[in-house]
């Protein structure tokens, strides 16, 4: 049988924080933490774990916020964060982390929200997005996916013109 169980580690990073978001970059196996709250401001720092040390890293990248959600999105290899709260104001954007700097993604999608819940689906490679709270409770479905590229380059490439 299997004996599972957990270890507490010597705690030298994250201050105290809840409603704070992590993933696993599985690309750089490190656990990014980003944000929170941490009992009188929202948090927009960005962590890693490398399973012995925190270390701060990012200076710039997304506004403070709680409440968000993050996964691995394993096709693009990024870290992928979405919405949360800024305060009492709703959050729609969405960033990614290459394992050296955020980037916001200018993309449509969800509507701002809080609380909601996102999942990375490995073997479809895409993230799903479900749920959450605005002024209300939510129970919309979204997936965040690669996109074919259109690359500029072809290689025996022929036109035929219909008319």
């Amino acid at each position: 049988m299997l004996s599972v169980f957990w270890t507490q580690r010597l705690h030298f990073g994250p201050a105290s924080r809840k409603n704070h978001a992590m993933a696993y970059d599985a690309a750089r196996h490190r656990v990014v933490l980003f944000g929170g709250f941490d009992g009188l401001a929202d948090l927009g720092d960005t962590w890693l774990w490398d399973g012995a040390f925190w270390t701060q890293v990012a200076e710039t990248g997304p506004a403070a916020r709680r409440a968000h959600t993050m996964a691995y999105d394993v096709a693009r290899q990024q870290v992928v964060l979405f919405g949360g709260l800024s305060g009492v104001t709703g959050l729609d954007d969405t960033w990614i982390w290459d394992g050296a700097a955020w980037t916001q993604v200018a993309e449509t999608g969800p509507s701002a929200r809080a609380d909601h819940a996102m999942a990375a689906d490995d073997g479809r490679e895409m993230i799903v997005l479900f749920g959450g709270v605005d002024a209300n409770e939510l129970g919309d479905t979204w997936e965040w996916m690669a996109r074919p590229g259109r690359s500029g380059r072809r290689e025996g490439t022929s036109l035929v013109v219909d008319t």
